[in-house]
Order: C-alpha cells, then structure tokens, then sequence
C-alpha cells in the first residue's frame, strides 16, 4: 500500500462535519478514498505555496475550520501539497451544497410519507446533524426548500399516484 501524507484544508463547519461522518476519519486526517472528491481536491493543487493577494475577499466564507486529508504520497509529488484559499472555498461549496440537497431530500422524502409538517423535520434533521444555527440557520435551509424542493415533492406525489394506477 502507498504511503500518504496529510494536507490541511480550510472548510466550511458543515463539510468538515460531513467529511469526518461520511468518510474515514482516524482523530487526525479525513481519508476519502479515491472517489469523486479525492479527484476534485488533487486538482486544486499546487507543487508551491503561492501567496497571492485575493482580489476579492468578500466572496470568501468567514468561518472556515482547518482540518487535514490523506493523499498518496505520490500524488502529491504530482499535484503538490498546497492549495489557494478560493479553491478551498470552492470545495467547501461543493461540500456544503450537497449536505443542504441531503437535507431538503429527506425532509420531502419524510414528510411525503409521514405526511409530519416540514418545519418540524428541518429542525429534527439540523438537529440529528449537528448542525448549529451560525453554520446553516433554519431559515435558510426552509427558504431553500421552499424555492427548490416544493415542486419536488409535487412530483414525487405525483409519480407514487401513477404508479398506484
């Protein structure tokens, strides 16, 4: 087996949440395998450490947490070891987008068979998740839904219903 290094990222609270629930964290480094995000992380490396001043730092996340990934010790002679801040934010986007689309699913999902009132499976599912208000408020993940996930739910009912004829 390769030997692995360990690189630091800074992410959002809620991808580091996610990376050390859904992948193999040891008390030191996440180990994602060699999956979709492994790829998406070694191709936002650099062999050197550029310190470049941003253009533009309000776009940047405010509440970025500092954690450690494995990669092979040959990709990284490779790829490199450093990546900017603006790709580190790029990633803990995607990270973040896909646990509020998990979230949403399971919240139609649940209340499309219970037929329980949304709110009360957003809050139970923030909650189940350790998810605090500073990271992903209520609000906002009701206000997602909302735009996004209402008409789903349409058709999801609508599917079942056809099914059922």
């Amino acid at each position: 087996m390769s030997e692995k290094i360990t690189i630091e990222l800074a992410l959002h609270p809620i991808a580091w949440k996610m990376l050390k629930k859904d992948y193999h964290f040891d008390g030191k480094a996440v180990d994602v395998g060699r999956g979709w995000l492994y790829y998406l992380i070694l191709q936002g490396l650099e062999r050197q450490q550029v310190l470049t001043p941003m253009r533009d730092k309000s776009r940047m996340p405010k509440n970025l947490v500092k954690g450690k990934i494995y990669i092979l010790y040959e990709d990284s002679l490779r790829y490199g070891r450093y990546m900017r801040l603006p790709r580190q934010a790029n990633i803990s986007r995607v990270l973040f987008k896909q646990k509020r689309e998990q979230l949403c699913l399971q919240v139609a999902i649940f209340h499309i068979a219970t037929d329980i009132e949304r709110n009360k499976l957003m809050r139970h599912f923030l909650e189940k998740e350790d998810i605090e208000e500073d990271e992903l408020s209520f609000e906002a993940l009701k206000k997602h839904y909302q735009r996004h996930y209402r008409q789903k739910e349409d058709a999801i009912i609508h599917e079942i219903k056809t099914l059922n004829d």
